[in-house]
C-alpha cells in the first residue's frame, strides 16, 4: 500500500511539473514581445501575423504588462491537450489557462487560424488569435487583482472581460440587448458555448456606466442586477 501511494504521489508530481513547465514536450518556439508560442512541429509562415494579432488584442487592455511573459502551448493532438488539462477534461473547451500565464490550446491550424473542438469541428468560427487572447486575459486579470480575488469574481466578470479583450471590436449594445430580452440561444452560455451575455454586461458597465477595468474587477458583482439595468436603460 505504501509503495502504491508513493507511485501515485510520484506520478502526480511528475504531471504537475509538466503542467507548470511543459517546455520539454514542445520542441519549437516562436515569440513576439511577451507572447511565446510552443509547438511540437515547425511553425509556418503565418505564425508572425498570428502573434501580431494576439498582441493587438491583449495590448489594448490596461492590464497588459509587456514584461510579463505568457507561454502558449499548442497541442497538436486531443490526447496531449487532455493530458495537460486533466482538471477540465470533461469541459468540452478548446483552451485553458493556468494563472501562472501558461495557456493550452486544442488541435489547431495556424494557416487557417482555427481551433478544433473535441469532435474535430472548427470551434464556433472564432479564430485562434481570439482563443489565445481570451486565455491570456484571464492570466492578466489574476495578475492584477490576485488569485483569491480573481476566483471570487462572478463568471460574467471573468469571461465577459476576457471576451471584451479577445474580440477587440465594438459591440452593438442595442442588438445584443434585444437578443438578451429574447433569450436567444447565443445568449445562453451553457447551450451555445459563447460568452455574449457576459460580454454584453461588461461592455454596458464600461461604456454606459463609465466603469474602469479596475472598478469592474474590484469586487464580485450580481449579474441579475446588471441584466435588469441593461433591459431598462438601453
Amino acid at each position: 500500500m505504501k509503495r502504491a501511494l508513493l507511485v501515485v504521489v510520484a506520478l502526480a508530481a511528475g504531471w504537475l511539473g509538466l503542467v507548470v513547465h511543459p517546455q520539454p514536450l514542445f520542441a519549437y518556439t516562436a515569440r513576439q514581445d511577451n507572447v511565446v508560442l510552443h509547438a511540437r512541429r515547425p511553425f509556418p509562415a503565418a505564425t508572425r501575423p498570428l502573434l501580431d494579432d494576439v498582441l493587438r488584442r491583449v495590448s489594448a487592455s490596461p492590464l497588459y504588462d509587456r514584461d510579463r511573459p505568457h507561454h502558449v502551448f499548442l497541442c497538436d493532438t486531443p490526447a496531449l491537450y487532455d493530458a495537460l488539462v486533466l482538471w477540465a477534461y470533461k469541459s468540452g473547451g478548446v483552451a485553458q489557462a493556468l494563472l501562472n500565464g501558461n495557456v493550452f490550446i486544442r488541435p489547431f491550424d495556424i494557416q487557417r487560424g482555427t481551433v478544433f473542438g473535441r469532435s474535430g469541428e472548427v470551434k464556433n468560427g472564432r479564430p485562434l488569435a481570439y482563443f489565445i487572447a481570451h486565455e491570456i486575459t484571464h492570466a492578466m486579470t489574476a495578475d492584477r487583482i490576485g488569485r483569491w480575488r480573481y476566483h471570487r469574481l462572478a463568471a460574467f466578470q471573468k469571461e465577459g472581460y476576457a471576451d471584451h479583450v479577445a474580440f477587440a471590436r465594438p459591440m452593438d449594445l442595442q442588438a445584443e440587448r434585444a437578443a438578451l430580452i429574447q433569450e436567444t440561444r447565443e445568449m445562453n452560455p451553457s447551450q451555445s458555448g459563447l460568452y455574449r451575455r457576459y460580454e454584453l454586461l461588461v461592455t454596458y458597465l464600461m461604456e454606459r456606466r463609465g466603469m474602469s477595468v479596475d472598478e469592474l474587477l474590484s469586487r464580485p458583482l450580481d449579474p441579475h442586477v446588471i441584466e435588469d439595468q441593461v433591459r431598462a436603460a438601453l
